[in-house]
């Protein structure tokens, strides 16, 4: 399946997810770098979701999740589901083609009795991006969902940022000369051969003006 069309199954998929889950609420929080991005998503499941889950580690239906089953849910989702993280974010559209140098995941809280008590699944994923961020323009498009309650993203300081699409309650700060965006993940609206669409999902433009760009040429302006 191409990134487009992955692109595509994904944004009709959360059309078809429940809009409020108050037993499963996510944070993702992203640090773009020049050919890098870091990608950390935080899973937090209590009440049905948390006995649900539990559920699905107890594999011997003992009623108790051993540290070993966690392990093998663990070491099973890293050798056979990390290509799905590959449609989470694309740049340029799709155009360039990210890769996953690394994919580690912790889950915290299973072991023991299967109850409805909090479960915490912490994902840290390393994309590499094989052309640099900081030069030229670029188009960033990041997966969002109705239960993520807070998104961060980092900037590099060398890259300027155009627009941002997709994220509620927007606040903006500055962590040693980046540039930090943070609110919900909302609803980004655009056109599609002259029809509006809706997605869960956040769009950032980035990039430095041509002109300003060209005038380094002219060594008699400096």
């Amino acid at each position: 399946m191409s990134q487009k069309n992955l692109l595509i199954f994904l944004v009709l998929t959360l059309s078809f997810i429940p809009l409020t889950s108050a037993d499963a609420t996510f944070t993702n929080e992203l640090q773009i770098h020049d050919t890098s991005v870091d990608f950390t998503i935080t899973e937090v499941y209590t009440g049905i979701d948390a006995e649900a889950f539990k559920l699905s580690l107890d594999t011997d239906n003992s009623s108790t999740v051993s540290q070993d089953e966690v392990d093998s849910f663990v070491e099973n989702f890293e050798r056979n589901n990390t290509r799905q993280y590959l449609g989470y974010i694309l740049v340029d559209d799709g155009d360039v083609v990210l890769s996953l140098d690394s994919f580690s995941m912790q889950v915290s809280g299973a072991e023991g009795n299967v109850n409805i008590s909090e479960i915490k699944v912490t994902s840290n994923i390393v994309y590499r991006v094989p052309e640099s961020l900081e030069s030229g323009k670029h188009n960033i498009w990041i997966l969002g969902h109705p239960a993520i309650e807070k998104m961060s993203i980092s900037l590099p300081a060398g890259m300027p940022l155009m627009s941002i699409d997709g994220i509620d309650e927007l606040q903006t700060s500055c962590d040693s000369g980046r540039q930090v965006l943070e609110g919900r993940s909302g609803i980004r609206s655009f056109v599609v051969d002259g029809r509006q669409t809706f997605e869960y999902a956040v769009m950032i433009e980035t990039g430095k003006s041509g002109f300003i760009a060209d005038l380094s040429r002219f060594s008699f302006l400096s």
